[in-house]
């Protein structure tokens, strides 16, 4: 139950993050705060990783071809670096109960990318994402004429490239240290937001990093640092599917953060897009039989 109860913590630490986020939107620019926010995440976690290193004996892992720790650490970091960009730019435009909701959709759309890693496309896939659609289009697209709000497109992207990124650290982690993999694609990802940062012009200063103590602080203490160990320390006793569904109550506690915090109301049609993207999300991971797999063909 304790392993559980740590997956809904983490859950609850990422979905207070997107009020986080939206609150720095006053006070700080997108790579600013991704930069410090990633930056603050390593520093949080290597002394969780030196006291795991003393603690147990050193795992021998296989080597993946062409592939070492930092180039993984460069690819995870490149792919964080833009799916957080999109974001949390996207979080300027729109409220933080739709980013929740919006970026959860990364567990609907994983299943359909892994097909190009011949993971197995399963009928569960196909109804949660038919119904998590139908549930977005009543989120975000609005009966009186108004166009879809940028901010939502821009967090339907960065879903994308969230869902690209459970990919790699799926495709990475069996032969690479966890914790070592979250503290290089962290420092990649940091580094790359302040060579954004001054590229785009993007301000920052003492006085900036002072107003946006807090939600910097959250975002790279709680959500990055712990919610990353909580689940990395969970997973090895929870089983996947049981862990995913977990973990996307991280969109449920957006919502009610957004509402108690920030005082986010959402309407009936939006509610009720809530309510479907949810349904299809929890559906998605319910085991059914296997409808597709891609594979090669041996010659």
């Amino acid at each position: 139950m304790k392993y559980r109860l740590m997956l809904l913590t983490a859950a609850l630490c990422w979905g207070c993050a997107f009020v986080a986020q939206r609150i720095s939107t006053d006070t700080m620019g997108p790579f600013a705060f991704n930069g410090l926010r990633f930056w603050l995440g390593a520093i949080v976690i290597a002394p969780i990783a030196i006291w795991l290193s003393r603690g147990s004996r050193s795992r021998v892992y296989d080597k993946l071809p062409h592939i070492t720790l930092p180039i993984a650490c460069i690819i995870l970091g490149s792919v964080l670096f833009t799916g957080a960009a999109f974001q949390q730019i996207g979080m300027i435009y729109t409220t933080a109960s739709k980013a929740g909701f919006i970026t959860a959709l990364y567990i609907v759309i994983v299943p359909f990318l892994g097909l190009f890693l011949r993971n197995p496309l399963r009928l569960s896939h196909i109804a949660g994402c038919f119904i998590a659609i139908v549930g977005l289009y009543l989120f975000a697209f609005h009966s009186d004429g108004q166009p879809i709000n940028f901010g939502d497109i821009l967090e339907l992207i960065g879903a994308i490239f969230w869902s690209i990124h459970i990919l790699l650290i799926g495709r990475f982690a069996p032969y690479f240290s966890g914790i070592s993999l979250s503290i290089g694609q962290f420092l990649i990802c940091g580094a790359l937001n302040f060579i954004a940062m001054g590229i785009t012009g993007e301000p920052l200063s003492w006085a900036i990093i002072v107003a946006s103590a807090i939600p910097v602080l959250y975002c790279g203490i709680l959500s990055s640092g712990a919610g990353f160990t909580l689940q990395v320390l969970a997973q090895k006793k929870v089983p996947p599917t049981e862990a995913s569904l977990l973990c996307s109550f991280e969109m449920i506690f957006s919502a009610l953060a957004a509402f108690l915090l920030l005082g986010e109301v959402l309407s009936l049609r939006e509610l009720i897009g809530c309510i479907l993207m949810s349904i299809g999300i929890f559906a998605a991971q319910v085991p059914s039989r296997i409808i597709l797999t891609l594979s090669h063909t041996e010659k």
